[in-house]
């Protein structure tokens, strides 16, 4: 009888759960990045809404837009928060001046494992979230693995930009390119072969994958890159504030489950192992690698003091304690030996 009573039970909630994904209402989230479908995000992408689909027991789904199809990459954060898209690929460096807080991590000499930091920046920006950027339910946040300037010509010390055109990776850079005499040019990442082969650019900032995937291929228009770990790009996923509130506890509860520190590192696994991957063959390449020691290193960490006291400044002009986050920031990448 105890056996049946308890098989009863189950049954029932078998029932239950099944009416209530009949009852609630369908959604399909519109994910868009402006990257290609080859870009090794996109594995992540379909990993994520699986499980999506599977917690909301089907009454969410998820349809991918790649290649910039509903709008350019800096457009992301208002094409999310206007419901053009409803999980977007945000670069908030690609906006400047509108997200100081976390543009902390853009900063260079921060960051020295991706991998391990991603859950260790989503643990710090949930704190400042809600108020700079109050449009989205911020899912993830995570970087690429740390790059460097991929150019043309020998770049060794700062001096050596003077004068170059460099396609800068977001705000952050551009203004340590500028510091050090170099000029920025922001195009998106999907131009930047083309400027290089036309001459328009000199160089680049982008993490070493960029020199190989079949996408960019910036290793066959530029020849020299600076074997040194200068910088990260840092990207959060945003969910439309509006839809989220839409949803039934069911289709949150799914949501809150995959929105979390592990899935940040998670979701972004593949771009990272495919990078750590192509490094190593291009290090066994005939690449030409720039190697510098710590006095040229010191050269690169002083040209950056500029940036930093303009970082320092955007974030107390926001209203916040510029030391604070800074602390706090660092404190969570060194809990988990991702700091610089």
């Amino acid at each position: 009888m105890k056996h049946l009573v308890l098989l009863t039970a189950g049954v029932l909630t078998l029932a239950m759960g099944s009416a209530t994904a009949q009852t609630e209402k369908k959604i399909n989230i519109k994910l868009s990045y402006w990257v290609p479908p080859s870009h090794f995000l996109a594995p992540g992408y379909k990993e994520w809404g699986d499980e999506v689909t599977k917690l909301s027991n089907g009454s969410i789904t998820v349809t991918m837009f790649p290649s910039s199809q509903l709008g350019s990459g800096p457009d992301h954060y208002d094409m999310v928060k206007r419901g053009v898209a409803d999980f977007g690929l945000i670069n908030p460096g690609y906006t400047p001046g509108r997200f100081p807080v976390i543009a902390t991590s853009d900063l260079p000499f921060q960051m020295k494992d991706s991998l391990k930091g991603a859950p260790a920046l989503s643990r710090w920006y949930k704190k400042y979230a809600a108020k700079e950027m109050p449009d989205h339910l911020v899912c993830h946040v995570f970087t690429h693995e740390p790059g460097s300037f991929h150019t043309k010509k020998l770049v060794r010390v700062p001096d050596d930009l003077k004068g170059m055109n460099i396609r800068t990776a977001n705000q952050t850079i551009a203004q340590y390119v500028t510091a050090m005499g170099g000029n920025s040019v922001q195009v998106p990442i999907m131009e930047s072969f083309e400027t290089l082969k036309r001459g328009m650019t000199d160089g680049l900032t982008v993490p070493w994958d960029g020199l190989t995937h079949p996408a960019f291929k910036f290793g066959t228009v530029t020849d020299y890159t600076l074997d040194a770990p200068l910088y990260v790009s840092t990207f959060t996923h945003g969910i439309s504030k509006s839809l989220y509130d839409s949803m039934s506890d069911n289709q949150k509860k799914a949501i809150d489950q995959t929105c979390t520190p592990e899935w940040s590192a998670k979701i972004y696994r593949f771009w990272y192992e495919d990078d750590v991957k192509r490094k190593a063959e291009i290090r066994a390449s005939d690449r030409k690698l720039t190697k510098i020691g710590p006095a040229e290193l010191d050269l690169w960490r002083k040209a950056a003091e500029p940036v930093l006291a303009t970082w320092k400044k955007a974030v107390t002009d926001a209203g916040w304690n510029a030391d604070e986050v800074m602390n706090e920031y660092k404190s969570e990448l060194k809990k988990v030996d991702a700091l610089y």
